[in-house]
């Protein structure tokens, strides 16, 4: 008798839980978007995904993935919906974010440019950084000049994706390594 109580004790309490869930559920921000795009393969397409989590869609936190053809993890990137589009934390009172909304952030986003270094600003020799060098936005390197400029006349494949409102992120593959890394990153 006793482990028969225990059972329904059990049962009961899941049954509890199974209905907070799917109140949760019901508001909670699941969404995505993919993109093929020609990156680290020439031909072959890899996968650039954006998606959504969260209780809401104002609360998300959305990632950005890139995989190549055989589904490998090759970078990701993780912020909020509001730093995103709007920079820092949702004020109080933000109006709720809506799936559509949503829907078309994660789309454009997903909507990375491929180019080739080539493009990228030269970082002119005796000037002590790359953003001295540009003219149009501020630009940022981890790498030092001489490598910079040895990746740029390379004119490797290259995507570059948001990174916050008014920032973007260049990557590429690192041909020392075979793995991908930000080249630049820039914004005004």
């Amino acid at each position: 008798m006793r482990r028969f109580a225990l059972i329904i004790a059990a049962l009961l309490l899941s049954a509890c839980g199974a209905r907070e869930d799917s109140t949760l559920n019901e508001s909670a921000c699941a969404r995505s978007a993919t993109r093929e795009i020609a990156w680290t393969q020439g031909e072959v397409a890899d996968v650039i995904t954006t998606s959504a989590q969260g209780p809401s869609c104002a609360q998300a936190v959305v990632t950005f993935v890139a995989r190549n053809a055989a589904g490998d993890p090759l970078w990701a990137f993780a912020s909020t919906y509001y730093d995103m589009t709007v920079g820092g934390v949702a004020p109080e009172g933000a109006p709720a974010v809506t799936n559509e909304q949503m829907d078309t952030f994660l789309t454009s986003w997903a909507d990375a440019t491929a180019s080739r270094t080539g493009g990228l600003p030269q970082w002119r020799e005796g000037v002590p950084t790359l953003t001295q060098s540009a003219t149009t936005f501020a630009y940022d390197t981890p790498f030092e000049r001489e490598t910079y400029e040895m990746l740029r006349a390379r004119d490797l494949p290259m995507i570059c994706y948001a990174a916050a409102v008014e920032a973007t992120q260049c990557l590429i593959v690192d041909p020392a390594s075979n793995a991908p890394t930000m080249i630049v990153a820039y914004g005004p």
